[in-house]
Order: structure tokens, then sequence, then C-alpha cells
């Protein structure tokens, strides 16, 4: 620990007590001049130290916690976390998975959520709302996918474990992904929210007569464009939202190359010569061009195969869901995405103040 001397002192025989420190057998007026510069050192220390703790408040971040709470709230299964209660929570953040997916995507496994799995996009974006000092609720689908029909239980479940924990007067922002894109843009017609993200999705909007409701929040479209069909209704969508009033914002994610050191660097936890190997088995088996770019999307590679043929996917398999997270994110077709999180944040804050 910074700051402390953690030297530990055996018992040794008697000695003759040591000598006296060289300054205190120097003259009075020198003893003096040599106490003041120790103070002064002492004193430009604290200050430093009382300065860098006001700097890295004002940022208004704090380090994540990873403890999350795992519950159920008004029946639906939830995972929750607040931010340090050095610096309580300035907005909540309600994310909603894609199909097949569930809350427990979105915290590494910890002795308060055993179950949890941590996908490395997922947990990356809990981490920075933890930081930016968002209280994260994310709560489970009914089915693989979610259906209009439960917003409505969403939005009591929100709002009850709001007021369980104090949080009912703060601004709330919902981020959905894909499935949960379409689920969070019904949100946002039927009750307050002060900006919603919809990724790789492009909402879903209106009732049965297509009109927005009177007020309809910021809304950020987060998207990859290698999709083009989805990038069109998107663009239909945001001119649709512009027209009527809504503030858009719009961030592509794009493909991007393997490297020997890409799956280390983004998962953590997993250990770099294994990422080597693994896009070594890629090189080789042509799942990359020369360039280092997917093929195909992570999803239809036969990447597992290759590394049971290969003889060590026992040592692969306990990060197969993350590494093929970061496959389908490389390939920039449709996954969650971490990317453009700092933005995003930005972006959410400027709506929740």
């Amino acid at each position: 620990m910074s700051g402390t001397n953690s030297a530990s002192h055996r018992p040794s025989k008697p000695s003759l007590p040591p000598p006296a420190p060289r300054w205190l057998s120097l003259n009075r007026p020198t003893r003096l001049a040599s106490l003041a510069l120790l103070l002064l050192a002492a004193a430009a220390v604290f200050l430093y130290s009382q300065t860098a703790v006001r700097s890295y408040e004002s940022s208004g971040e704090v380090p994540p916690l990873y403890s999350p709470m795992v519950g159920t709230i008004e029946g639906v299964r939830a995972i929750w976390e607040l931010p340090a209660a050095a610096a309580p929570a300035r907005a909540v953040l309600f994310v909603a998975h894609g199909c097949r997916c569930r809350p427990e995507n979105f915290w590494p496994p910890s002795p308060r959520c055993t179950g949890c799995v941590g996908l490395p996009e997922d947990v990356a974006i809990t981490e920075l709302a933890l930081r930016r000092r968002f209280a994260v609720l994310a709560v489970a689908s009914a089915g693989d996918c979610w259906s209009p029909k439960e917003v409505n239980g969403a939005k009591r479940a929100i709002r009850s474990w709001a007021a369980k924990h104090g949080l009912e007067a703060l601004p709330v922002a919902a981020l959905g992904a894909s499935s949960g894109g379409y689920f969070v843009s019904r949100l946002a017609a039927e009750m307050s929210l002060a900006a919603v993200v919809i990724m790789i999705a492009e909402g879903a909007f209106g009732g049965a007569d297509g009109a927005l409701p009177a007020v309809y929040p910021p809304t950020m479209f987060i998207h990859m464009p290698k999709d083009g069909r989805r990038a069109a209704l998107l663009e239909r969508n945001a001119k649709m939202l512009m027209k009527n009033g809504v503030e858009v914002k719009e961030l592509q994610s794009l493909e991007f190359p393997l490297t020997p050191t890409l799956l280390s660097e983004r998962i953590p936890g997993l250990d770099g010569e294994l990422s080597e190997r693994i896009w070594t088995a890629f090189s080789e088996e042509g799942f990359v061009d020369d360039k280092g770019y997917m093929k195909e999307d992570g999803r239809a590679t036969p990447w597992k195969d290759a590394l049971v043929k290969r003889g060590f996917w026992k040592e692969v398999s306990p990060w197969a869901d993350h590494i093929q997270e970061e496959l389908n994110l490389a390939y920039g077709y449709h996954e969650m995405t971490s990317l453009h999180a700092e933005e995003m944040f930005d972006w959410i804050e400027k709506h929740v103040k």
C-alpha cells in the first residue's frame, strides 16, 4: 500500500544504541531550518494528495465495485449495481440485452453473482457507467427475445427498484442492443427517459397510427453500416424522429482486423500467449484475409472446430462466448459494442444533468 512501510523487524540481541541522526548533531539554527524544510515537504505532499483527490472526484468518476445484487423485481429476474457510496449515483442506466442473451452478461463472475458471465463488450459498458456514477439495472426478458408486452412490466420494475434504493428523483437513460434496442425504443414512448441509446437496431416507433408520442427523448443510434438493410431503415427512422423535433445522434461501429494480441487486450483474463495461438490458427485456417479482417461473421466461422483439431480447445472453451463476441465485433455486422462507449456516455451525460 502506498504511503506505508510494510517492512517487518525481527528481534535481535541487545546492542549499543545507534548513533544519533546527523541532523541532531547540527547546531540549533541548522536543525530548525531542516525541520522547516521537512514540514514544508510534508505540507506539499498533503496538498498534492488533496488536489489529486478533488481532481479525481471532479471528473465524476469512481472505481467500479463489481458487487452486483441479484434478485427479482416485480416478478422479473434482475441484476443491478450502484456506484460507490463515496460518490452517489447521478442517474440510472437501464440496459436491455439482445435475443438469447441475459443480464448476467453485463457483470463478471463474483461472490454476489456466481452465475454472471461477463462478456467483454457488455462489461465494458457497465464499468464505464459505474465510473461515471450511473446506477445500472438490467432485467431479463421473459423469452429469448423481448416482447412489446413486457414494456409495462419493465416500467414498473424500474420505478419500483428506483424507489426502493432512493433513486426515484434521478433521471433515467435506457440502452438496448438488437432486440433490446427495439424494446427500449418502445419503452421511451411509455415512460419519461432522459435519453435512449438504440444499438444495432433501427428501433420501433409510434403506435398503430404510426405517430410518435408528444414527447420523445433524445435518441442515439449505434449501428454497423455493413448491415446495409438495417442502416437504411435506421436512416429512415432517424429522419422521421428529427422531423418530429427529436434530437438524434448516430455513431457507426466499423469492422477492424484481428491482431495477435487483440483477444487478450479486449478480454480481461485471457492470456496473451493463448491469444497469439488463436490468431495463428485463424491465419493458417484462412479465416482472415491478408490484412487480418474476418472473412465471415464469427457465428459463421468454424473456429471452434479448428481449435479442437489443433488440440487446445480445452484452454479456450472457458472463453468461448467472450471470443465469439469479439469476433462478431471485429467483423462489424451485428454485435454489442463498447467501442464508442466514452462518446456515448458523454452524450448521455448532457441529457441527465
